[in-house]
């Protein structure tokens, strides 16, 4: 519920504040124009970026919001296999007459419905910020796109998340493994997308896999990028679940 709260306020804070950066008009132009083009790479900005609502959400987006959620859903999915053997009530757990696997794909389920949940919350906040803050049309298909986009990358962390509780110990504290985990992963593909001589960093980063350049006239998924997400994180839960079936969780 916190993290849904943070998340749906800098939302709405971040358009709230668009109308103030159009108004600024050539003054924000300049301003982007003087910043070094290595810099407006790595931020995925331009001049243009900023003139439109969905451009200056998108920028945001790709930086904070997508890295909010990711952060909130991993660290969950860090948590959520463990938490019996954190809490020691695992002993408890395993007087019921239910499988590892029945445990295991209770677990996914109740945290494929959170993770659905917070991003639909925060989508719809970006719908009504966006409603009540654009000074022009909207394309609404491609924030629909962006959005679904980003979804499939926070699904993908997020089962990074389950398959970590199986290698850290329960007693730890997930939260700063995650947070350098997400913001590295972004930091990576911002100096990937800096430089031409730096490009080759980006292969190592899935945010590189994910465009959020709403304004290309060309905007559109990258299917490819959701099924390998898709298929990867497929993967992991398969080694999650076969890490459980066998870890001792009562000692």
């Amino acid at each position: 519920m916190i993290w849904t709260t943070i998340v749906v306020g800098f939302t709405v804070m971040v358009l709230s504040i668009f109308p103030f950066m159009a108004d600024m008009g050539k003054d924000m132009t300049q301003l982007i124009d003087n910043m070094p083009v290595e810099l407006q790479k790595a931020m995925g900005m331009d001049a243009q970026t900023w003139s439109n609502i969905l451009g200056f959400y998108s920028t945001y987006f790709g930086i904070y919001i997508v890295v909010l959620v990711a952060i909130y859903t991993t660290s969950t999915g860090a948590t959520i296999i463990s938490k019996e053997e954190k809490d020691g009530t695992s002993e408890f757990l395993m007087t019921k007459p239910i499988s590892r696997l029945t445990i295991f794909k209770t677990k996914m389920m109740s945290l494929l419905v959170l993770t659905i949940l917070i991003y639909v919350i925060q989508t719809l906040s970006a719908i009504i910020g966006i409603s009540a803050f654009a000074q022009s049309e909207v394309l609404w298909s491609k924030l629909a796109t962006m959005q679904i986009s980003g979804f499939f990358l926070v699904l993908f962390f997020t089962s990074i998340g389950v398959l970590l509780s199986m290698f850290v110990k329960p007693k730890k504290n997930f939260m700063g493994i995650v947070v350098g985990l997400t913001f590295g992963s972004y930091f990576l593909n911002a100096i990937a997308k800096s430089t031409d001589a730096t490009s080759w960093l980006g292969y190592f980063s899935p945010f590189n896999y994910v465009d959020f350049t709403v304004l290309a006239s060309d905007y559109e998924i990258n299917y490819m990028a959701i099924i390998g997400f898709v298929a990867i994180a497929a993967v992991l839960l398969f080694i999650a679940f076969k890490s459980y079936a066998k870890k001792d969780i009562a000692g």
